[in-house]
């Protein structure tokens, strides 16, 4: 499904959100949101789709910056920037294991892993035409070989 059906871009939607709300939505230092924002951002903004505000919001956490970013007790900020809980221990694991999944497959992809050479599978015999010689009276060192044609059919052209 192309965004142009789907609407805006989750980029756009983040500008739209950090364009409102500076101190909650910022790319460049981001800090960990309180639990539930999206329902304050619904009740303050009726522009957003629940889809988009969705795909915005799930943009925005899960970026590799916000991700690092959740640690066990870090105080999470509301939509002013106002504290509004802590990071739980449960959620500071989730962000590292995310981080350390991503990390592990862009090694993958660097440096593919050496593959085993496959071992040599037998080479089927080629097929071995067996000739007959005949001997006749007529032919100069007295052996014939007899070889077979194949036929090559062509389809008419309609």
């Amino acid at each position: 499904m192309s965004t142009a059906s789907r609407g805006k871009s989750p980029a756009q939607l983040f500008r739209h959100l950090s364009a409102k709300w500076p101190a909650a939505f910022n790319p460049k230092a981001p800090r960990p949101l309180k639990i539930g924002i999206h329902h304050d951002i619904r009740v303050l903004d009726g522009e957003l789709s629940d889809d988009e505000l969705r795909r915005a919001l799930r943009a925005y956490t899960r970026m590799a910056k916000y991700l690092a970013r959740l640690d066990a007790g870090a105080a999470r900020v509301d939509l002013y920037g106002k504290p509004a809980g802590e990071v739980s221990d449960a959620d500071a694991a989730t962000a590292k294991a995310l981080l350390c999944a991503r990390k592990d497959k862009q090694e993958t992809k660097q440096t593919p892993e050496p593959r085993a050479e496959p071992e040599a599978s037998p080479k089927p015999k080629p097929k071995q035409t067996v000739f007959k010689a005949k001997n006749t009276a007529d032919s100069p060192s007295g052996i014939v070989v007899a070889t077979k044609r194949r036929r090559s059919f062509r389809k008419p052209l309609a």
